[in-house]
């Protein structure tokens, strides 16, 4: 009997470390692959400097200066994530700074197409 009692704590035990295994695997997610949403971040921000700016030197400067910022930040999102392992901490990271970035870029691009005296081609992206 008491043979039997070892054996089903043994097979539990070997049981509950695969489960385990298992579980730690299935949420293993490749970092390379979760970093592309910071590549499109990027993509979508050039777009909007290039899209919404009007062409005056000052306004591409001060784009091209929210784009690097965004990039700069965008780094530290990533080492973030490469020491959690944390996937929605990283979107959320990006998100929030896309969102940032493309407000700013709304609002320059407000200021300049106001000083130009020009009307913007699109009011509401």
């Amino acid at each position: 009997m008491e043979r039997t009692q070892n054996m089903s704590t043994a097979t539990l035990l070997v049981i509950s470390f695969l489960v385990c295994l298992v579980q730690a695997y299935a949420q293993e997610v490749p970092i390379e692959e979760t970093l592309q949403r910071g590549v499109m971040a990027v993509e979508t921000v050039r777009r909007a400097v290039d899209e919404k700016l009007p062409p005056s030197a000052e306004a591409r400067q001060e784009g091209t200066e929210i784009l690097a910022s965004f990039q700069q930040s965008l780094k530290s999102c990533e080492e973030q994530l490469r020491k959690t392992r944390l996937v929605s901490e990283y979107n959320t990271c990006v998100s929030t700074l896309q969102g940032l970035a493309l407000a700013s870029i709304g609002e320059l691009a407000g200021q300049h197409w106001a000083k130009s005296g020009a009307s913007r081609p699109t009011l509401f992206w």
